[in-house]
């Protein structure tokens, strides 16, 4: 995914404007909408169905991107026990947090905290999520995705690979380097696991909840992420762009 920041922004605003009208209203039901950039009809060289769902692709060819491990970011080892789980839907989060946060903000200490958080006040084995990307693009390591995450919401997480976007999504905008982090990471647990992309949900589509915000969830509900997650398939099955 290549976009200067002129298309970015423009591409921004036709997604919140497709979704703007229909997410205000309460009825809304977002996995029943249409989402016209998901590009369901396009050929990716690989097929997802009923014979390849729940298991592990043994070559997949999708790239894993660069991930920062819990060991660099300074995390500390689960604790306790968790249960275990097949990963089968992707499911998009925001942090959440009391303001946006900035470039320059302390990252590796965010992380350190909530794992620290999770631990002394949920009673969590770890970090709720299975993978964080920050304000600059960067992908770290958090939860085996082999168990199951965690919630405050009343939704059972089992079989969600959780990807969670530090910040708070209500208050600030996804960058471009975000969204190619997004698209490569969740590509590569696509292709992995053998995910159909048409599986991926924002929060608030299994929980009361706001979540991920509505300057994120607006690349969920248009289909954006489904279909840079489709293209990014058929670049490494099929080659070309």
């Amino acid at each position: 995914m290549t976009m200067n920041p002129f298309i970015s922004m423009v591409l921004a605003a036709s997604i919140l404007t497709f979704v703007g009208s229909s997410w205000a209203q309460s009825e809304f039901k977002p996995s029943d909408e249409p989402r016209p950039m998901a590009l369901r009809q396009l050929e990716m060289g690989r097929t997802f169905g009923a014979e390849t769902s729940g298991t592990v692709n043994p070559s997949p060819r999708v790239p894993q991107p660069v991930i920062i491990t819990k060991a660099e970011w300074g995390g500390g080892e689960s604790s306790g026990t968790m249960r275990t789980h097949t990963p089968t839907f992707l499911t998009f989060h925001h942090e959440g947090t009391n303001k946006a946060l900035a470039a320059d903000h302390d990252f590796a200490k965010a992380l350190q905290g909530l794992q620290k958080y999770g631990w002394e006040q949920k009673g969590w084995a770890d970090i709720p999520y299975h993978y964080l990307v920050d304000v600059n693009g960067k992908i770290y390591e958090a939860r085996d995705v082999t168990k199951v995450g965690d919630t405050n919401t009343k939704y059972d997480p089992s079989g969600h690979v959780l990807f969670c976007v530090m910040g708070n999504y209500e208050l600030q905008t996804a960058n471009e380097a975000q969204l190619k982090a997004l698209v490569d990471l969740m590509a590569w647990i696509s292709d992995k696991y053998n995910i159909d992309p048409a599986t991926l949900r924002g929060h608030l589509e299994y929980a009361s909840t706001a979540c991920p915000g509505k300057y994120l969830y607006p690349y969920v509900a248009s289909g954006f992420f489904e279909g840079e997650i489709r293209k990014a398939l058929r670049k490494a099955y099929l080659g070309g762009k």
